[in-house]
């Protein structure tokens, strides 16, 4: 008798704590996790790679090869690799690895998923696969991949090249649950998954594009991860509610050197003084830092030896062209409308007329493409974690984004070496040089790195990727 009372009582004590516990926080759950973003994913397919997608097709499905936080390559679903010779790869790969239909991975897999991403025809898996000429299987586990040329950036595209089988199956930590295109997504951990368990059994990807619902939510302990925080937000989050990450984004400020004004390097130069780097900080909410070059901090090819702006209030021009203005125009991203009245401001006490048109981020770039700006305010996110991409487009002389036509040829040799050269110190000199032999022509200005701002639950632990990526898994 004196037991059974004794069980009550600890039930009752048991009960009590957690009673007390849910009282305090309502929705604290060890087995779901609830990560919330204002903006929809409409594709679960191994070809979602916008970041919207990306986010959650990342927790389904793995490559040969996998980014870590700070973009470092890992082993995925290859244990290791090395050149057999410039042009060839060889992969052996994991064993054991279970897909969520309940086969078993094999390099056929490999094979099959490179065949349907081949003939798929989308478009934003192609960059990713466009240098490989062949796959083959070969004995032990091993597999081969045969380049078109040497691409020294083939296992940064595999970490993006997933293996995958129809339905939305994969290999990765989680599976897919329930789906509702647009708007939730929901994965429960995968029991047999080769590598750690994820902490949390279910996790739900939902999208409120109502901020006032969202920051409600969060604030009742609805949401455990909120990404996309607005200022006016973080500034009222505690320190442990807050975390930031800055990314791999540049904004700058970019001349048409055809331009019969800003061909002059001395006008240019009166432009870059006309800058002040914490007025940009102000601008931001103190939520971006100054950039010294066009490639942010934790981008492969950053120079930490270039200081970029170095803004006096009394070396700022003023009257450059006497008593007449001249008349310019500056084409800007519609979202950066008060960076660009800055720079209007500061244009106009060097003896410029600024005529500000807004656009949206499509148009933006095509004006850039068919050579239609005289100035103009963009950002470049190096989605690849390399500074390869930036030159490429903007900076050879061939780039699809190079506005006026500049032309280096010594620039145009470096740029061409760097996409061959498969030795990485030889390769992050060579992008280092570039970056400071941009610095001498000055054919922009970059102005400021951006970050992204989340608000956290005190209970949870997990810190921002550089490539934004909110990974189930790499929650605790």
């Amino acid at each position: 008798m004196k037991k059974r009372f004794a069980l009550i009582i600890f039930a009752a004590l048991i009960g009590g704590i957690f009673w007390f516990r849910n009282t305090l926080f309502p929705t604290w759950n060890a087995q779901e996790l609830i990560i919330t973003f204002n903006t929809p994913a409409d594709d679960l397919s191994a070809y979602g790679l916008d970041t919207n997608n990306h986010t959650r097709i990342a927790n389904l499905y793995e490559g040969l090869v996998k980014l870590d936080s700070n973009l470092s390559i890992t082993p995925g679903l290859a244990t290791s690799w090395g050149n057999i010779d410039e042009n060839t790869w060889e992969f052996r790969l994991r064993e054991g690895v279970i897909f969520h239909d309940g086969s078993f991975f094999s390099p056929q897999d490999v094979l099959n998923s490179f065949e349907a991403a081949k003939a798929s025809g989308n478009l934003q898996i192609q960059p990713y696969i466009n240098s490989i000429e062949s796959i083959k299987i070969k004995e032990g586990g091993r597999l081969e991949i045969k380049t078109k040329t040497p691409d020294p950036l083939l296992l940064s595209k595999l970490s993006k090249f997933y293996i995958q089988k129809d339905n939305y199956i994969g290999t990765g930590p989680y599976q897919l649950k329930n789906w509702s295109p647009g708007t939730y997504l929901e994965l429960s951990s995968f029991a047999d998954y080769w590598g750690p368990q994820a902490k949390f059994s279910n996790a739900i990807y939902e999208v409120d594009v109502d901020w006032v619902k969202r920051e409600q939510k969060f604030e009742d302990g609805k949401i455990d991860i909120l990404a996309s925080v607005p200022p006016e937000l973080a500034s009222n989050l505690s320190p442990k509610e807050l975390k930031t990450g800055y990314g791999l984004e540049v904004f700058f400020l970019m001349f048409n050197l055809n331009d019969p004004i800003f061909s002059q390097k001395e006008l240019r130069e009166s432009v870059q003084k006309l800058v002040d780097p914490q007025q940009l900080v102000l601008i931001g909410n103190g939520f971006v830092r100054p950039a010294t070059q066009f490639i942010a901090q934790g981008v492969f090819g950053y120079n930490e030896k270039l200081m970029g702006l170095n803004h006096q209030v009394d070396q700022e021009p003023r009257d450059l062209f006497g008593i007449e203005l001249k008349r310019i125009d500056l084409d800007y991203p519609s979202s950066l409308r008060t960076l660009a009245e800055y720079l209007a401001s500061q244009l106009k006490k060097a003896g410029f007329s600024v005529n500000l048109n807004a656009n949206d981020s499509e148009s933006l770039l095509n004006k850039v493409k068919n050579n239609d700006l005289q100035l103009y305010l963009v950002g470049w996110h190096a989605e690849n974690g390399d500074a390869g991409s930036f030159y490429d487009s903007f900076i050879h002389s061939q780039g699809a984004f190079n506005q006026g036509g500049y032309k280096n040829e010594t620039l145009d040799r470096w740029i061409e070496a760097s996409r061959s050269e498969m030795e990485p110190v030889k390769r992050l000199e060579i992008l280092k040089n570039i970056a400071a032999e941009l610095e001498k022509d000055l054919i922009g200005i970059p102005l400021f790195e951006t970050s992204r701002t989340y608000a956290v639950q005190e209970n949870v632990e997990w810190e921002p990727r550089l490539d934004g990526l909110i990974l189930a898994s790499e929650v605790r």
